[in-house]
């Protein structure tokens, strides 16, 4: 695919509610085989589905997809397919970079021209021409190009082939925005299923030419669907006792959407260190949904030392269970609620369980099971463990 040399050209387009399917509304980029699509929140209309086309060698396919995240403040929103086959596409070849984009950096963006009908991106040349927006956005680049109507939710790259941010709708007649790589980072951690990406390109050794062609597939249409979200207050109501995400529902917050699942293997009695026996890992929570951070945190604190391998935290990020990585240690809070729900999750066993939470260098929170009563004691004592994960 050869390289068009122009001007970045952004051209607005608004989804008329009578013509929704005839064109595009935005461009997006794939962020994980699993089905997961960066995109523009503010071309997107409320209550409706999304119709995502995927080019591949010339080839269109039409995805549904729904709104799983939107970020109207850095104007993101993440889209998700749920078609299996959407997989066969493969896997990403870009990672996001987050930070050391410089100024006078050369850039490209991959888009398509709302309604043009073309099966094949428009590529455009250009750089970052600063490294905050207007007024003095600190969570935009400003690019060296002239912004006219169009492009939103468009990935823009670096020359090795690491996505630096998303086309969003801020335009000025001589210059154009991009929300930053870091926003997309933030947005993306806090979905319930953390779709995984490369830490790093695999294109970066390619010419333009043969770079673009690798990405082409990647890169989406989105257009707002004829088809109105039913409403259906039951339809995505989950029930403590209920077996769904690897494990079993012991906490519903108030939507009925979201809440914790615990492991259904809670690993046939092993007992494991706290770790970090004499070291403070510092400012670990105790609330619901505290669990997965102070997990990340023991983890890389407690690298070295003696069986720092084979500490509670670490155990419960390695487990995998029916295909789902994201367990952890649960927080005090997240603890006593599954004590509090101990008879209809079963599999505990008779005595102390670990939380997350810590208390000092010396000391960590646990839970009796037999009991309820919560207390602490010395992180290198071996106790039980519990592995969940959200939802």
């Amino acid at each position: 695919m050869k390289l068009k040399k122009i001007s970045f050209l952004i051209i607005c387009c608004f989804a008329l509610v009578n013509s929704k399917a005839q064109s595009w509304s935005a461009s997006g980029v794939v962020l994980s085989s699993a089905g997961y699509i960066a995109t523009s929140n503010h071309a997107l209309e409320a209550g409706y589905h999304y119709e995502i086309d995927v080019f591949n060698n010339g080839i269109k396919k039409t995805y549904q997809g729904n709104l799983v995240k939107a970020d109207p403040a850095n104007d993101l929103a993440i889209l998700k397919i749920d078609d299996p086959l959407f997989a066969v596409i493969g896997a990403v070849p870009y990672a996001l970079k987050v930070r050391d984009v410089k100024e006078n950096e050369k850039i490209f963006v991959m888009s398509y021209p709302t309604g043009s009908g073309e099966t094949k991106t428009t590529v455009t040349e250009g750089i970052i021409n600063s490294k905050s927006g207007y007024p003095n956005d600190i969570g935009s680049y400003q690019l060296s190009c002239v912004m006219k109507p169009g492009y939103e939710g468009a990935p823009l790259f670096d020359n090795q082939g690491n996505i630096v941010g998303i086309i969003n709708s801020k335009l000025a007649q001589s210059s154009g925005y991009a929300t930053k790589a870091s926003c997309l980072q933030n947005m993306i951690e806090t979905l319930p299923k953390i779709p995984l990406m490369p830490t790093k390109t695999t294109i970066s050794g390619l010419s333009m030419d043969d770079k673009t062609e690798a990405l082409e597939k990647f890169i989406v249409a989105v257009r707002v669907s004829n088809q109105t979200i039913v409403a259906d207050d039951n339809k995505n109501k989950k029930v403590v006792g209920q077996t769904y995400g690897g494990g079993i529902i012991f906490y519903v917050d108030a939507s009925g959407e979201h809440g914790l699942i615990a492991s259904i293997d809670n690993g046939e009695g092993v007992r494991a260190q706290w770790g970090c026996y004499n070291t403070l890992v510092d400012d670990t929570q105790i609330g619901i949904g505290t669990g997965q951070e102070n997990t990340k945190k023991i983890i890389t604190v407690c690298r070295a030392g003696a069986g720092s391998q084979n500490i509670a935290a670490r155990l419960c990020n390695e487990l995998v269970l029916e295909g789902f990585t994201d367990w952890y240690l649960p927080s005090k809070e997240e603890l006593n609620l599954l004590y509090e729900n101990k008879e209809i999750i079963g599999g505990y066993e008779h005595g102390y369980y670990w939380s997350s939470s810590e208390v000092d260098s010396h000391f960590a929170w646990y839970q009796h099971f037999d009991f309820g009563f919560q207390d602490y004691l010395n992180k290198d004592f071996s106790y039980f463990f519990r592995p969940i994960r959200s939802f």
